[in-house]
């Protein structure tokens, strides 16, 4: 079955003379949901948060009018549309009109129309024109004359206007009454899905280890598959993602190829914005949709002191027993552990930073040559950031349990741990090895090869020297203690 749409009213005719945008629109995008909305399509509700304002004005007649606007958001949140008046006129109704004009769409709408049907006939077309009567496996027609008519193939069908609630774009009709003829100004908001952004950092070290510096530099890739353009609007980009109630919508799918656009300009200062931070980009910004765009965000530091870091850590996770853990199998992990490169600085006036740094991803590069990529979570200013750049292939580390013993009547148990790194660069490096201490809360290491570095209440940390093409060990012993009332098992 060949079936086609010979003619349906234009977009024009649908929606009228257009308003007038008074003013420049804007657009306040969040943060959050930006990997989601890269790889979804315009759903209402779906992944993404915008807020859109502009000034419209509309020519309107004595008493009642229809007005209507297209051009709209395929993941608009209806509920959130507000039309506000600036002079007399009032909004008596409101409608969001989102049934596209689809094949299917518009014969179920059409049914008890109106309609042409062309049907081939060898080499020829033979035309029907009645009412439609249904639609599905074909088309049945009530004739001029009474008859029935059933069409099971057809070529192509026509009607004289699209049926009611049925657009070519998702529309918003408003019904406004004037107590006078003339042009007034009204204010349009609304939320929608499918606008995001992050940022995305670059980080070039030099000097070594034990020189570090740092030049870092931040943009905002913003991606837009709201289902419409936005342009010429005054762009905001709040890092922060307020809570949303989830809510069920209409669907309307909208497959776009993606298309990155670079815009060069200064980077703009953060203002606080409720609980967020908010960057107000200069001038307009155009985000077309289908497209992800590069905007300037953190201007480019340079010089900012830096500490890189090797650590090596027994995985455990943060959980406290109940209880003194006195099973001897219990923290026995044994074996090879991997030693992981991290990146450390002070996000401080002092260090060549001090600006609230938005949550996005770090690229850290070495001469050139990459060293990893990690999650930047958001970041005020003098803040302390640490970045896991990846695992190391020159240094490797492996754990062993030495000793355990428990003494019920003294109520302490002691276990002794030793940690082996080797190093197969060509310089010496120093090697963190954090050791959680996972039995109890109230322990004390009572001997050690090399002095704790840092400790917390569930762990500590050795700062391990381990020469170029060798090896070197920690070894230490820690001993646990309950009180009276405390119950073991």
């Amino acid at each position: 079955m060949n079936r086609s749409l010979l003619a349906a009213a234009t977009a024009t005719a649908l929606l009228g003379m257009a308003p007038v945008h008074a003013a420049t629109p804007t657009l306040t995008v969040y943060s959050g949901d930006y990997d989601a909305v890269v790889q979804s399509d315009a759903t209402p509700g779906g992944p993404g948060f915008a807020l859109f304002h502009s000034t419209l004005g509309f020519d309107l007649a004595s008493g009642d009018n229809a007005e209507r606007l297209g051009g709209l958001p395929a993941a608009l949140d209806a509920s959130s549309v507000r039309l506000r008046p600036r002079g007399e006129a009032s909004v008596r109704g409101q409608r969001f009109d989102f049934a596209l004009a689809g094949q299917d769409a518009l014969l179920a709408r059409a049914i008890g129309q109106s309609i042409t049907v062309e049907q081939a006939v060898g080499d020829s077309r033979q035309a029907y024109t009645g009412v439609l009567l249904a639609a599905g496996n074909g088309l049945t027609l009530r004739l001029p004359d009474g008859r029935v008519k059933m069409l099971a193939n057809y070529a192509s069908f026509e009607l004289s206007a699209l049926p009611e609630g049925m657009v070519v774009e998702p529309t918003l009709a408003w019904d406004i009454g004037a107590a006078r003829a003339g042009r007034q100004d009204f204010e349009l908001d609304y939320a929608t899905a499918g606008l995001a952004w992050r940022a995305e950092y670059q980080a070039d070290l030099s000097g070594g280890a034990k020189a570090c510096r740092m030049d870092l530099e931040g943009a905002a890739m913003v991606v837009n598959r709201s289902g419409a353009d936005f342009s010429g609007v005054a762009l905001t980009l709040v890092a922060g993602a307020p809570n949303r109630v989830a809510s069920a919508g209409p669907e309307m799918m909208a497959k776009d190829m993606m298309m990155v656009r670079a815009q060069a300009a200064p980077a703009p200062a953060p203002q606080a914005s409720g609980e967020y931070h908010a960057y107000r980009l200069p001038g307009t910004s155009t985000l077309p949709q289908g497209s992800v765009q590069r905007l300037p965000l953190v201007d480019r530091a340079e010089g900012v002191a830096c500490e890189r870091r090797y650590e090596t850590r027994a995985e455990f996770g943060d959980w406290r027993p109940p209880q003194p853990m006195i099973d001897a199998n219990f923290n026995s992990p044994a074996g090879q552990q991997p030693v992981i490169a991290s990146l450390r600085f002070r996000n401080a006036s002092q260090a060549g930073l001090g600006v609230p740094l938005p949550a996005g991803r770090v690229r850290v590069f070495d001469g050139g040559e990459l060293l990893g990529e990690a999650n930047l979570g958001h970041t005020p200013a003098n803040a302390d950031v640490s970045l896991a750049l990846g695992t190391v292939f020159d240094l490797t580390a492996e754990r062993t349990r030495e000793a355990f013993s428990v003494d019920r009547a003294g109520r302490q148990m002691e276990e002794r741990i030793s940690v082996l790194v080797r190093n197969a660069k060509p310089e010496a490096a120093t090697v963190r090895v954090v050791e959680p201490l996972p039995r109890w809360s109230d322990w004390d290491i009572v001997s050690s090869s090399v002095p704790a570095a840092v400790k917390d209440a569930q762990s500590a940390g050795f700062d391990l020297a381990v020469p170029a093409g060798g090896e070197a060990r920690i070894t230490y012993t820690v001993r646990y203690r309950w009180a009276p009332d405390v119950p073991v098992n």
